[in-house]
């Protein structure tokens, strides 16, 4: 399975998807800013990088950027509550990044996009694919229905 880093500060965000993530298999790692994930992901290599967009410190994009120069093959999954930010490409900073045009997911498919991301699955046929060049992409944790998310 996967060798993964949690950069969320939330702690029962980061509980859920902790435990969630390990009863699939795979380790995980978690930290509650995007320092200590910048400290942690620069001297030991992940393949998948799950961060909260919004973080104290250093936001997401940020982190996102630093650990994908110290490892490209690197899988990153944007998380947040804010379903406006991962709809939303033209407010995504220029130091962001390239996101995927695709809607976001919800954390409770979180298993499954990492089995995908690794190669071990395929995606529900209701979920968009991401672009097969690209390794960013957006999940979801708001607890509105995806239609509403979109209005």
């Amino acid at each position: 399975m996967a060798k993964i880093l949690i950069a969320e500060h939330n702690s029962t965000t980061a509980a859920y998807l902790a435990a969630t993530l390990k009863k699939a298999g795979n380790t995980v790692e978690s930290v509650d800013n995007c320092l200590d994930a910048w400290r942690v992901s620069s001297r030991d290599s992940y393949d998948v990088l799950l961060v909260n967009v919004v973080m104290p410190g250093i936001d997401g994009f940020v982190l996102a950027q630093k650990a994908l120069q110290d490892n490209p093959g690197l899988q990153v999954i944007f998380i947040t509550g804010f379903a406006g930010v991962a709809m939303d490409t033209h407010a995504t900073p220029a130091y962001a990044p390239a996101p995927v045009t695709t809607r976001p997911f919800h954390l409770k498919e979180i298993a499954t996009r990492v089995r995908y991301l690794m190669g071990q699955g395929s995606l529900p046929l209701k979920t968009p694919m991401q672009s097969a060049d690209s390794n960013i992409i957006y999940a979801d944790f708001a607890h509105k229905p995806a239609r509403a998310q979109q209005l």
